[in-house]
């Protein structure tokens, strides 16, 4: 089944080169589901100054109980389909303390001007894949030290 993950009008952080959780899908230990990421969209508010650049990663956090899973707002997954079940996923935006045990190479990385966005789509057999007790976080650093004012959606698939 598919899922939306929606994070608005999320400030990065406000200090250059440091990488701040926007968002993240994380799979329960106990549900022995899958989670994939197959559709990323990253857009800046309209007032965003002219050649800041942000850097966008998508990162892997492959055991949550070996550390901390941070601190944010719970997000309910929109259904794609209005008939489909509640997704089982959880989902997390705005993050206020950092997850501790992100992997070191990020799965997904691009640099961006705050004047343009990102629409990634990846085939079914090239998704960014989590499986039971990971999960997948959306991070944004701005290169120079000021706040970006950031919309992410990214569209997940529980399997």
């Amino acid at each position: 089944m598919q899922y939306l993950l929606p994070a608005a009008d999320i400030a990065t952080a406000a200090v250059a080169d440091t990488f701040k959780t926007i968002a993240a899908l994380r799979i329960p230990d106990t549900t022995g589901l899958r989670g994939k990421l197959m559709r990323l969209l990253v857009s800046f508010a309209d007032d965003a100054a002219a050649d800041q650049m942000v850097a966008v990663q998508v990162k892997r956090i492959a055991d949550v109980s070996a550390g901390s899973a941070g601190t944010a707002t719970s997000v309910t997954l929109a259904k794609r389909d209005p008939g489909s079940a509640a997704s089982r996923l959880q989902a997390y935006r705005n993050f206020t303390v950092e997850p501790t045990t992100y992997e070191t190479e990020p799965l997904y990385c691009v640099e961006l001007n705050s004047r343009a966005g990102v629409h990634d789509l990846w085939l079914p057999d090239d998704a960014l894949v989590a499986t039971q007790d990971m999960m997948l976080g959306i991070l944004m650093a701005p290169r120079a030290a000021e706040a970006r004012q950031v919309t992410v959606l990214a569209h997940v698939m529980e399997y």
